[in-house]
């Protein structure tokens, strides 16, 4: 369910995208000559425990055994989804430096979702000139 959230966020940002189920990327996003390589996490709300609030808990590495923090050579751009808010946040990879992160769902707004994105693909873009 994330990975399809994650396109029509980046379909209603104007880019073109395409579901991708490869090993570490789940998803391209096209737009001119510029193309991008997608990692989606997806993490529902956890419920209250010992009484904080709830939130939205991502494991940022990958590896069965050993975990990694990914790099450029993985993706471009990670995608963190609240299946709740139906709504992304987008990271460039070399700003993943943590293996998990909590984040509260008033974190996924529009707003955010918008911000991020531009945020991350101007920046892999500019690495990439």
């Amino acid at each position: 369910m994330g990975e399809y959230i994650a396109l029509s966020a980046i379909l209603s940002m104007g880019w073109k995208a395409t579901h991708c189920p490869m090993d570490r990327i789940d998803a391209l996003a096209f737009s001119g000559q510029d193309f991008l390589r997608i990692q989606v996490k997806t993490a529902s709300l956890l419920g209250h425990q010992s009484g904080r609030p709830p939130r939205h808990h991502f494991q940022m590495g990958h590896g069965s055994k050993n975990k990694h923090l990914p790099t450029r050579e993985d993706y471009d751009v990670l995608c963190l989804v609240s299946p709740n808010a139906r709504r992304c946040l987008f990271i460039e990879v070399g700003a993943v430096r943590q293996y998990s992160v909590r984040l509260s769902p008033t974190r996924f707004t529009e707003d955010a979702e918008r911000d991020s994105w531009h945020k991350a693909i101007n920046y892999v873009l500019e690495i990439r000139k």
